[in-house]
């Protein structure tokens, strides 16, 4: 009877596993199968897939982060295989590796490009075709994979799990501005310390909307780190003056009167913008509605001296009430 019971057990085993393995890879085609139908959805039909793929849960994110990242280190001696068959004696398979690096696309135009100056002659004179064949749809083939990956970050950004860090970090620096503004997106709805470096370098980013959304994550992130971030982008005369506005805002959802002080350091500065967040933050936190004279906005020398005298007054108020 025991060994029946332990036969009994083995088989259990080996069918639950089977089970296991069989709803793992019904997973996968149904996410891959999804995310190719995310390359050219749109409207209500976009939506549903990405909810389809949220509805899978995290189980699909190792699928999705690899395809954000682009994880394929055996692509490129892939593609070297594919141009060396283009030489191949047998025309079928020439044939062949031209379809095949046709399909491959983008990501094999470096190495297609420099293989134009093969010196074997029938590869050289395929690549030119491949080449012109791949730019000839480069527009098209951009568009689907930024549809397909915003899609995909969208997905990323409902699940919110630490294992796709990476792959949005990776995501902040496409060469695609709607990609690097849903991955920045994403990382800001973490909210978390662990996306602090991966926003910081977004604020140097070329696309202003790309530098707002990451200083808006950054100020949202409860953390030392981030708060000391939040103070050097306030007081960086050169940071743009709606990333310092953000900033500014951002200590006054703090309630923490610690940051009084900061505040007052730039109730003198040349952007009105800037001034005016500081002086109804330092009001906000205070809880105050003095304003010693205070005035934001003129920059004309009486102005000025005006300004520079109420702000003697709030300097003292400050290290009274901070």
């Amino acid at each position: 009877m025991k060994r029946v019971a332990i036969a009994l057990t083995l088989v259990a085993v080996v069918f639950c596993a089977g089970v296991a393995r069989a709803e793992e890879e019904f997973n996968r085609a149904k996410i891959e199968y999804i995310a190719d139908k995310l390359q050219v959805a749109a409207g209500a039909e976009r939506q549903k897939s990405i909810e389809d793929m949220a509805r899978v849960g995290k189980v699909c994110l190792p699928i999705v982060n690899a395809m954000l990242l682009e994880d394929n280190p055996q692509l490129a001696g892939q593609v070297d295989a594919f141009i060396k068959q283009l030489g191949d004696n047998d025309p079928r398979k020439r044939n062949e590796a031209q379809q095949a690096l046709v399909q491959i696309g983008l990501k094999a135009l470096p190495q297609v490009a420099a293989a134009t100056k093969n010196p074997d002659g029938e590869i050289a004179y395929r690549c030119i075709n491949i080449q012109h064949t791949i730019e000839a749809t480069a527009v098209q083939a951009v568009a689907m994979r930024t549809r397909q990956f915003t899609a995909l970050i969208a997905v990323v950004r409902v699940l919110r799990d630490p294992s796709s860090l990476p792959a949005l970090e990776k995501c902040g620096t496409d060469t695609e501005a709607d990609i690097r503004v849903a991955a920045v997106e994403a990382l800001a709805a973490f909210a978390d310390p662990s996306s602090l470096g991966a926003l910081s370098k977004r604020l140097r980013d070329d696309d202003i909307h790309v530098r707002l959304l990451a200083g808006a994550g950054i100020i949202a992130i409860n953390s030392d780190a981030a708060r000391a971030k939040t103070v050097s982008m306030l007081l960086d005369p050169q940071e743009n003056i709606y990333l310092r506005r953000q900033a500014a805002l951002g200590f006054v959802n703090t309630g923490d009167k610690k940051y009084i002080g900061d505040l007052v350091k730039v109730l003198n500065d040349p952007s009105f913008v800037v001034r005016y967040a500081a002086f109804k933050g330092i009001q906000t936190l205070g809880s105050t509605t003095e304003t010693f004279g205070y005035d934001y906005v003129g920059d004309d020398e009486a102005a000025t001296a005006a300004r520079a005298k109420a702000i003697a007054q709030w300097q003292e108020w400050a290290k009274k009430n901070s």
